[in-house]
């Protein structure tokens, strides 16, 4: 009876298939930690809405002896459009700064940046919606825009936007300010240049020892710096100081080692909370990766002109044309 001889593999099949095994396990181990860090992120839980009879409107103590307009809230006609801009190709997260205070599971949304990544231009854009907005709240009474995720969290907020100015949201990232300073700290701060009004103003609340010119900030002081909203022209500069602090961020992150981002992505990532699901987190950070973007575009909501400051309810607000702020983030974060 013959003996069966198992057929050898040539060599370099061996070789092959040796690295093809390594790599397979390279591949599993860095799935397992990519997803073992994005875990450390807080899930967005769904939110319960409170009950409308309980909304209400944040009033302004100065409201009365202002110079501003008083307008009836029965007065504003809002422009009607039903279409919501949505394109493959663009990606809207919409970046909430969380105005919490100790014992507060919830408060109004102090900042709202919508960051879009349009991968047809190849661009990151941040666009600003200020707080003092005035606008439709889908179930509530027209109230300041902050004022919708304080009622109903980030599903109210998204529907609010989706609202006014046809913009689908599609994901969101909350930070609290205990959030925002280790982020800036764990990259050892950023140098921003400060002009003599800022430094003034940071250094008499504060005691620091700023100077007008560039600085090299802290996490709290970036905070503060952030926040700034009495000096100057008031929230117009206040979320323009806000984008430049997250873009001088990006930028400085470009240039960080390994070790560095590993350890940010440590300690930062269980102070974020979202309702994007690891795949697409991931997704989103290769598609920026990828892209190899240098400079981030900057802009605001209201965009000037395009809008009314009033007094109403007693809030100082800014009553938006609907119609115009639509067609620019249209042609803005849409057309080519």
């Amino acid at each position: 009876m013959r003996k069966s001889h198992k057929k050898k593999l040539p060599i370099g099949i061996k070789i092959i298939i040796g690295i093809l095994i390594v790599v397979f396990v390279s591949g599993i181990g860095v799935y397992a930690f990519v997803q073992s860090q994005l875990s450390k992120i807080n899930k967005a839980e769904a939110t319960e809405a409170i009950d409308p009879s309980e909304e209400y409107f944040e009033e302004d103590e100065n409201a009365e002896e202002s110079a501003l307009a008083e307008l009836d809230p029965a007065e504003i006609q809002w422009a009607i459009n039903s279409e919501v801009m949505a394109d493959k190709d663009v990606v809207n997260i919409l970046l909430i700064g969380q105005d919490r205070r100790e014992g507060e599971s919830r408060a109004r949304s102090d900042s709202m940046i919508l960051a879009t990544i349009n991968k047809k231009k190849n661009t990151i854009q941040l666009t600003s919606f200020m707080r003092d907005l005035y606008v439709q709240i889908p179930g509530y009474s027209d109230n300041r825009i902050n004022a919708a995720y304080a009622f109903g969290g980030m599903e109210l907020l998204n529907a609010t936007i989706e609202t006014n100015f046809g913009i689908s949201i599609d994901g969101n990232i909350e930070v609290d300010f205990a959030g925002f300073k280790t982020c800036i700290d764990k990259i050892s701060g950023i140098d921003l240049e400060l002009n003599a009004e800022e430094v003034t103003y940071l250094n008499t609340n504060n005691s620091w020892s700023l100077t007008e010119g560039m600085n090299h900030l802290n996490g709290e002081q970036a905070l503060a710096y952030s926040r700034i909203r009495y000096i100057g022209n008031s929230d117009y500069e206040r979320t323009e100081r806000q984008r430049k602090v997250l873009m001088t961020a990006f930028s400085k992150m470009k240039s960080e080692d390994l070790g560095t981002i590993l350890n940010l992505i440590d300690e930062a990532f269980p102070l974020l909370t979202t309702d994007i699901t690891h795949g697409e987190l991931l997704g989103y950070a290769v598609n920026v990766v990828s892209m190899g973007v240098e400079e981030i575009e900057s802009y605001r909501i209201p965009v000037d002109g395009t809008y009314q400051a009033a007094v109403i309810r007693k809030m100082q607000v800014l009553v938006p044309d609907l119609e115009a702020n639509r067609q620019f983030l249209k042609e803005t974060l849409y057309l080519e």
